[in-house]
């Protein structure tokens, strides 16, 4: 492991240019989970150009493994980037602004994939000093939990067997230039739920004739917090937030039925068990308070923890540190947001690390219509990951 030499450095420095043009294509054009088929085929085409074996429609959805062997022998290292878009309408008036009503880059996911097309473009390039073999992952539904699980059971880890995996977040909590690296627990785990209340309909103004399902919503939704300030240790975090509450159809009427979504997020999988455990008994409790029914229901098996493993976080670090000043590369902070690369880091020992791309002037946060990026984040993520890439592929 040491700096890309000025060879591998000009690979990336003439293809900036590109780079920027392909993350501002793709977010001109973004696709929402599972839907993202011209993402993908633009994707395929590009690896197939630069000379990579190519399998598309993995586990029968959208996404890509493109497969690169080096001339010299190595070892087999995976890279990630996750595709798909959210639904949001973007407000900025940037020239390259969504052109797909309510649908938005709104978390930076085109930045990895045009960060890991330019790595397999660069590596294939000069195939001929590559050691071992590059597979590049490119993963549909990232958003919705849903792409990870289906491609590790297609058995894209598998063939060829992967010894190690890396990939990297774009983020603006960081700033731009600098790169996060934390060993061990660095995101959280997610579990989405819904909640089905069901009351009993009626006027608004004989409230004593009905049950009403929103007032036994509102003692839910604030009795959840106690959940988490008086059942988990202080020492430990859970988030738990209702992000949707639908009930009615009009001012004077009592609803019969009131519905919650929301998501639980930890780090310990064992106050994950406690909080799923006690979500059940408490919905259905407080709602028999008020002569209600309640149930709880949580969808498929949630995102685990991103865990990074302490010897490859260290290795990541390492490799950053050769490519940039030492205060530009941060012992990276606890995130409570949730990624399902911890899927592929359950399968294979690797690192997720992150990468600033913070813009001048107020925040812009992820999963909002003012996200913006600031675009020097991306030749960074190529450098940092061309110098993992080819260390890890040497061994």
């Amino acid at each position: 492991m040491a700096k890309t030499t000025l060879e591998w450095s000009q690979e990336v420095d003439k293809r900036l240019p590109s780079l920027v043009a392909l993350r501002r294509d793709f977010h001109r054009h973004p696709e929402l989970s599972f839907q993202e088929h011209r993402t993908a085929q633009i994707i395929a085409e590009r690896l197939h150009a630069a000379g990579l074996e190519v399998r598309t429609n993995v586990a029968g959805t959208t996404a890509v493994v493109g497969v690169l062997h080096g001339d010299k022998p190595g070892r087999t290292i995976a890279w990630r980037a996750d595709i798909d878009a959210l639904p949001l309408t973007e407000v900025l008036t940037v020239p390259f602004v969504s052109g797909t009503p309510g649908v938005m880059h709104a978390c930076g996911p085109v930045g990895p994939t045009a960060i890991a097309i330019t790595l397999a473009e660069i590596l294939a390039a000069r195939r001929a000093e590559v050691a071992g073999t590059a597979v590049f992952l490119f993963q549909p539904a990232e958003e919705v939990f849903g792409g990870a699980k289906p491609m590790i059971d297609a058995g894209v880890l598998n063939n060829p067997r992967v010894d190690e995996i890396y990939g990297l977040h774009l983020t603006t909590q960081n700033r731009v230039g600098h790169v996060a690296i934390r060993p061990g627990p660095a995101m959280a785990s997610a579990d989405f739920f819904d909640v089905e209340i069901l009351g009993k309909g009626g006027h608004g103004a004989y409230p004593h004739l009905s049950i009403d399902p929103i007032t036994v919503a509102a003692n839910i939704l604030l009795g959840m917090q106690n959940l988490v300030s008086r059942e988990v240790s202080a020492q430990e975090t859970a988030v738990l937030t209702v992000g949707q509450i639908l009930a009615g159809t009009k001012h004077n009427i009592l609803p019969a039925t009131a519905t919650m979504r929301g998501s639980l997020r930890t780090f310990n999988q064992t106050v994950r068990e406690q909080v799923i455990e006690r979500l059940g008994m408490f919905v259905s409790n407080i709602a028999q308070a008020y002569k209600a029914e309640a149930h709880i229901a949580f969808q498929g098996d949630g995102c685990p923890t991103v865990v990074n493993h302490a010897a490859h976080s260290d290795f990541v670090k390492r490799c950053a540190l050769d490519e940039l000043a030492a205060e530009a590369v941060e012992d990276g902070e606890l995130v409570m947001g949730s990624d399902d690369m911890s899927l592929f880091l359950q399968e294979r020992p690797g690192c997720y690390f992150r990468v600033g791309i913070a813009p001048s002037g107020p925040p812009r946060p992820h999963h909002a219509p003012e996200f913006e990026m600031h675009e020097g984040g991306l030749p960074i993520g190529v450098r940092v990951g061309l110098n993992v890439m080819l260390s890890a592929l040497q061994g």
